[in-house]
């Protein structure tokens, strides 16, 4: 499984723990998606800050995000619809770098 797909997979699940796993340790996960549904845009850097707040949100949520048509471009980008409350948000998902090791060291999300 690519690590997009993985990421996805974690945000179907709600899993706070496995997702962080997928980042570098100092791995940045920048999301201003979220300003679609009037959220502040996220950026985290670290692996420890994108579990916290992942925990924190899918608690919030009441899980999971609902995520649904994803479409995968490549290996490097995807495209998705999240729901955040009452908002639906299309989103493209970049995978702008990776480690050797296979770890996210930058993903960036956008509203399209």
């Amino acid at each position: 499984m690519t690590l997009l797909e993985q990421y996805i997979d974690c945000m179907k699940k709600g899993d706070a723990v496995e997702l962080a796993n997928l980042f570098d340790d100092d791995g940045v996960l920048h999301d201003s998606s979220t300003r679609m549904a009037g959220m502040d845009t996220r950026h985290l850097e670290g692996k420890m800050a994108v579990e916290m707040m992942f925990h924190n949100r899918f608690g919030f949520n009441g899980g999971a995000f609902k995520i649904t048509s994803v479409i995968y471009k490549n290996d490097y980008t995807v495209c998705y619809f999240i729901t955040y409350g009452k908002h639906v948000v299309p989103v493209t998902a970049f995978l702008a770098e990776a480690t050797p090791e296979g770890k996210v060291k930058r993903l960036n999300i956008y509203p399209v």
